[in-house]
């Protein structure tokens, strides 16, 4: 995504900009210009306008590398053992775009009850489906978004799929968005037609302006391409292949608990540790970033072991870098690096608008802070009031 960022190193803080900036989204801190990313609609005017070239137009990210991600998901509706008979529609149009995309058939399911997996595998593998993930939990309820919600992401986290598509029903009108921002990827509503075109992308196309136009929508800068289209768009279709292997998974799961160090845990486990000590950190897939919570250069080193201890990287927020406790090569942050790894983990970082704009697209954002009014909670997706070494010492001792 194209965006603006100022070089700090040629703002003197003239203020010029902001006259410029109709949009409220430029604001001076700590003596250098700052620019709200989620305000700024890159019309450009503070780049024409500041005489020290200290604004710059960055072109957007390249797209995605899709050889790294593999699979078609269905999510499929199912309570009390019944399947919603749309699902199958869904799944027969996601084999018509494995012809294309080349890529294999997973169906999701997630219930209170489950069924057998014979008949799981004997109602799928008519269909063309290639896998089934049953995930049964007791305590789920027809209407639990967040539960469900959090079992689809990290799900999804661990297995990387291309492409995840969910029916425009209530259930998936109310789960996919949530989905979309756990995973940081899109999300296109209401679609009524899909198709796979030349670079592999998911091309999902809905109507606009009351229906007068059909846009055509990509999902090229980030994965899954996830998409929900209207019930009774596409036609079931039993599959006309020899019937197939299908592999079958039956995962029972008990009473979701609430996040804590063994959570942690489980999600570092999921991501292949393939960091090392000299790993960038903008390649980094877990961090853990050390904020001005840590009190002093030895509270640094703690953090800096704990992230040595499991895989991750270590990083500095800017005022611990300023103070010297830190090299300025581990700084993420509007005027460090902007990173976007699997896992970060706040360790007492409170969130200053430019410590955010560099790490605000991580996958999974954790954040441990005493202070419960701490800014980054407000984009966390865990949020763990605690001291920090106290969090630390739980997580070894657990």
């Amino acid at each position: 995504m194209n965006h603006i960022r100022v070089n700090s190193d040629k703002c003197n803080a003239c203020k010029k900009c902001i006259k410029y900036c109709n949009y409220d989204a430029i604001s001076i801190i700590e003596g250098k210009a700052v620019i709200d990313l989620e305000k700024c609609t890159l019309c450009r005017a503070c780049i024409d306008k500041c005489k020290f070239s200290a604004i710059e137009f960055i072109e957007g990210d390249k797209k995605i590398d899709l050889s790294k991600y593999k699979g078609i998901w269905v999510i499929v509706e199912h309570f009390d053992e019944e399947l919603k008979n749309t699902s199958f529609q869904l799944i027969s149009k996601a084999v018509e775009l494995s012809k294309k995309s080349k890529d294999k058939i997973t169906a999701l399911l997630i219930g209170n009850k489950s069924l057998s997996s014979n008949k799981l595998a004997k109602i799928f593998s008519e269909f063309g489906v290639d896998k089934v993930i049953s995930i049964v939990n007791s305590n789920l309820s027809r209407f639990n978004i967040e539960e469900f919600s959090e079992i689809i992401s990290d799900e999804i986290l661990k297995s990387r799929p291309k492409i995840v598509l969910f029916l425009g029903t209530i259930f998936g009108r109310s789960i996919a968005p949530r989905v979309a921002t756990r995973v940081k990827t899109g999300l296109t509503a209401d679609c009524t037609e899909l198709d796979i075109d030349d670079d592999g992308f998911l091309v999902q196309i809905r109507p606009t302006y009351g229906g007068k136009v059909l846009a055509k929508i990509i999902t090229p800068y980030s994965c899954p391409q996830m998409a929900s289209v209207r019930p009774n768009v596409f036609v079931e279709q039993k599959y006309s292949g020899i019937a197939k292997n299908i592999d079958v998974s039956v995962l029972n799961i008990g009473k979701i608990p609430k996040f804590s160090t063994n959570n942690l845990k489980t999600l570092i486990k999921t991501i292949k540790k393939q960091d090392g000590g000299d790993t960038p950190l903008e390649e980094a897939r877990i961090i853990f970033c050390a904020g001005f919570g840590v009190g002093s250069k030895e509270g640094y080193e703690v953090v800096k072991r704990f992230a040595e201890e499991n895989g991750a990287i270590v990083a500095a927020s800017r005022a611990v870098v300023d103070l010297g406790w830190a090299d300025f090569s581990k700084q993420i942050g509007q005027t460090g690096t902007t990173v976007r790894p699997e896992i970060y983990v706040g360790f007492g970082v409170s969130g200053a608008i430019h410590h955010l704009m560099g790490m605000k697209n991580s996958r999974k954002i954790i954040a441990i802070n005493k202070d419960p009014r701490a800014p980054i909670f407000k984009i966390a997706d865990y949020c763990i009031i605690a001291d920090l070494f106290e969090f630390i010492d739980k997580y070894r001792s657990s």
